[in-house]
């Protein structure tokens, strides 16, 4: 309890608690009385409730807890109670009160001090001295702490440390979209990191999506050599697809150079199909055509694959002839196995939907050489169907090579698949088509799935 006095006497002479230590123990008519112990928490309150600190009456200068001596740290708030009843003999009370900021090297006080206490000049002089010693050698303390904790390495841009989170990487975004140069740089400086990420992608494709053309160019030279990871990486893959979606040629063409050699790979893997996807469905011939002699390569295990098939019908539908001529030749040479195949028909069928003249003719020449193999096939009767419907010129060449089959035009109505080719041809209009009805009437009642064909023979003289 002595020491609080003490403690108070100290703001009064605009002392440190050391400096008023020497004072007391160097004058001893200073004499406080014993008064009860109290609790720490009792004392300052820490069980109340939070009192907000109020200016000092005095002002800063005789505030002992000013900003001038207070040791460079971060101050924790004080709580305050009422007086104990045990000081009101000695105590005298100030009007406003005052709650201090408590600093780690000094004790926090419950109430305001008494009366000022004169002491001799000499003993101020000598206590300023142990006071100004005692500050010189906190902040050497500091200092050689400060100089401890300092990181060896520069620490990280402060951008980089919100582009992998959820929300401040919006932030980031909008800072790209707006055209900052430094967030970009930043962002460019760490891109084979942050590809990788679950957010930092993000970050990325809005670099591809709204930065300048010079910013989009660089980010493809700062992955120049990883274009191919990225592209079946799980989080990678998605920036790729995108690049590809917006941006020019101009920009794709070192993207898909790079990944021109490893077609296949890309088609058969769950990530990298995707971005082979984007590559057909968004080049232009000049990027595709990097990729048609890789494609012409392997065109049968591509067209029999669930996600080959579609590259090689973008390739056929965006590129021009000239350009899928061999292509197209390494379909048709396997067209007949192509035909029955789940995927590959698809592929067959956009040959002759998008080809030129003379690709349509060689998969009509082979539909009329195979084609009681083709209607009884489930696959390859689609391909028939397409040639009558988008090679009208073949129709009758397809007409006529039904009647003159082994099994009779009957016996084609009767399968399965064949009686969907046989109501196709009907739908062909010229003389080819009054024949085949003729044969039809002709004939023997249809029977199984001729029934189909029956029906469509009524409706046709019914009109």
């Amino acid at each position: 309890s002595s020491f609080w006095l003490k403690l108070s006497l100290s703001v009064c002479l605009d002392l440190s608690p050391c400096s008023m230590s020497v004072i007391c123990e160097n004058t001893p008519e200073l004499s406080f009385p014993e008064l009860p112990e109290l609790g720490m928490e009792e004392d300052c309150g820490l069980k109340g409730s939070p009192v907000p600190p109020t200016p000092s009456p005095w002002g800063a200068r005789y505030s002992m807890w000013s900003p001038a001596r207070r040791i460079p740290s971060t101050p924790s708030p004080i709580y305050a109670k009422s007086l104990y009843p045990a000081f009101a003999p000695c105590w005298q009370p100030m009007e406003p009160p005052m709650v201090p900021t408590m600093a780690p090297q000094h004790i926090p006080f419950p109430c305001w001090p008494p009366a000022p206490v004169e002491a001799s000049p000499e003993l101020v002089i000598t206590a300023l001295m142990a006071e100004a010693e005692a500050l010189v050698s906190i902040a050497a303390e500091f200092a050689a702490c400060q100089a401890a904790t300092k990181p060896s390495a520069a620490p990280r841009p402060a951008v980089l440390e919100h582009v992998t989170q959820v929300g401040s990487g919006r932030l980031v975004q909008r800072a790209i979209a707006g055209g900052d140069s430094e967030v970009v740089g930043a962002v460019l400086r760490e891109a084979s990191q942050l590809a990788r990420h679950k957010h930092g992608k993000d970050a990325l494709i809005a670099v591809v999506e709204r930065a300048s053309k010079d910013h989009q160019k660089a980010l493809v030279d700062v992955l120049r050599g990883e274009w191919l990871e990225l592209a079946v990486d799980v989080h990678g893959c998605r920036m790729v697809q995108r690049l590809m979606e917006v941006c020019d040629d101009e920009i794709r063409l070192p993207v898909v150079a790079e990944l021109r050699s490893h077609l296949e790979y890309l088609v058969n893997h769950k990530y990298g199909n995707h971005v082979a996807h984007r590559i057909s469905e968004h080049c232009g011939p000049a990027a595709l055509g990097l990729l048609l002699p890789e494609a012409a390569a392997s065109a049968g295990d591509l067209a029999r694959h669930a996600y080959g098939c579609r590259v090689l019908q973008h390739f056929i539908e965006s590129c021009p002839a000239e350009l899928t001529n061999d292509l197209v030749a390494a379909i048709l040479e396997d067209q007949p196995g192509l035909a029955c195949h789940q995927f590959g028909n698809y592929v067959v069928q956009c040959v002759v939907k998008h080809g030129s003249l003379e690709h349509r003719w060689g998969v009509a020449h082979a539909v009329c050489e195979h084609l009681e193999e083709y209607c009884d096939n489930k696959f390859a009767s689609n391909v028939v169907e397409a040639v009558v419907r988008w090679c009208p010129e073949a129709a009758d060449l397809v007409i006529d090579a039904a009647m003159r089959s082994s099994s009779s035009l009957v016996g084609l109505s009767s399968l399965r698949y064949g009686n969907f080719v046989v109501q196709r041809l009907l739908e062909v209009r010229g003389k080819q088509r009054a024949d085949l009805v003729e044969a039809l009437m002709s004939g023997p009642r249809l029977q199984g799935f001729g029934k189909h064909v029956q029906a469509a023979l009524k409706r046709m003289t019914s009109k």
